[in-house]
């Protein structure tokens, strides 16, 4: 076992994982190739799929998320391709910049921070343009904020104008509910460190018969890497040997597998009930600690919390105040910098243990401070 000390991670990811899955992250290597390997690679694959409640065709590519949306926008989009993006936040605002960094003539349909994208508003742009848009792309579970954007309207209004649909759900997948086909996602990236509660290194795709058409129909072609075109062809031919186009992290497949046949053996829809429970239980015990939370309880997601900072405690001074206890939470980003801080339900950070410690270091972190709390205000009616 490993002398390292015992992190909590409360941060949007990575999360922390069970004893089986870093057991399997730390057995021998095994060849990347062959049969035996092969075999695990095409479990992990379906794996992969039940979670996103999916038939089509499913890719793990080697790299954070932001290498599977590349894969998504380079394999999908011609240059010159119209992209409406809605936006309401730090990553909303990266997919815009990911689009246009890949040739494409992007729209941004900008919402307030804290607020939910508003799928009308996604279909009124889309009625009143003039021409065409060749895709619609978002972002489920907006880190930055804690708010959850809703899919199933926004890629049935996408639809209902010939636009491919295209879901960043790096931060959501079996933390929130997905099912990528019965909502019209076309191409639906996700990774394993976050709510699958697995190490880092291996991203996600869903592939629809819809965006193989509009990938087969692409004359542009800015990598060879991240081109689904050849991910496909090693999987057709090179299928019982190597169907992938470079290494893999072998031992991170197994790790992964692990950590979605524990999710599944659990049930996704009770791991799912478990994180909003979570997330509930955190938000109720800062409430009661004096904290005033950024995003709405209608719109707020199940997978991070987003709280303003306390008047009296300033972010960084209780970021380092738990830092110092292994407690880890992540602060603002870009505008909210210094003004809100995050704390992530995934993996390890569900557990009834594990909030209860981050409530009362938080409390601890208070008095700390001068602040006067009640004894006990963080864990008072816990899970009641």
């Amino acid at each position: 076992m490993s002398d390292e000390p015992d992190f909590h991670l409360f941060i949007p990811g990575p999360a922390g994982s069970t004893p089986e899955v870093i057991e399997a992250t730390g057995r021998p290597v095994v060849p990347h190739y062959g049969g035996r390997f092969v075999a695990a690679y095409n479990r992990c694959i379906d794996l992969f799929k039940a979670v996103f409640q999916t038939e089509n065709d499913l890719f793990l590519i080697v790299g954070p998320g932001t290498a599977s949306l590349d894969a998504a926008l380079s394999s999908a989009l011609p240059d010159g391709a119209r992209v409406l993006v809605p936006s309401n936040g730090f990553f909303g605002r990266r997919m815009t910049e990911m689009c246009r960094a890949h040739r494409a003539e992007v729209d941004v349909v900008e919402f307030p921070l804290g607020e939910a994208i508003d799928p009308e508003a996604i279909r009124h742009r889309l009625e009143a343009s003039v021409a065409p848009y060749d895709a619609v792309a978002w972002v489920h579970h907006e880190t930055s904020t804690g708010v959850l954007n809703p899919i199933e309207p926004v890629a049935a209004a996408a639809k209902d104008h010939g636009a491919l649909t295209i879901l960043d759900a790096v931060a959501s997948l079996g933390g929130a509910d997905l099912p990528v086909d019965a909502w019209g996602v076309d191409l639906c990236v996700s990774v394993a460190n976050k709510c699958l509660a697995a190490p880092p290194g291996i991203s996600a795709i869903s592939v629809s018969a819809a965006a193989w058409e509009a990938i087969d129909a692409n004359p542009s072609s800015r990598s060879w890497y991240l081109d689904l075109r050849t991910w496909r062809r090693y999987r057709e031919e090179w299928a019982a040997w190597h169907p992938f186009p470079t290494t893999v992290a072998s031992n991170t497949i197994a790790a992964i597998s692990t950590s979605i046949e524990q999710i599944l053996e659990e049930g996704l829809d009770v791991r799912i009930r478990r994180t909003a429970e979570a997330a509930t239980e955190v938000r109720d015990g800062l409430r009661r600690l004096g904290f005033e939370m950024f995003a709405a309880d209608d719109v707020a997601s199940p997978v991070t919390t987003s709280v303003y900072a306390h008047p009296e405690l300033p972010v960084a001074d209780m970021q380092r105040f738990l830092m110092e206890r292994l407690i880890f939470i992540s602060g603002g980003l870009d505008d909210l910098a210094g003004r809100i801080f995050r704390i992530g339900h995934m993996g390890r950070s569900i557990e009834r243990g594990e909030v209860e410690l981050l409530l009362g270091t938080i409390e601890e972190a208070l008095r700390d401070a001068g602040v006067a709390v009640p004894e006990g205000a963080d864990l008072e009616n816990i899970g009641a």
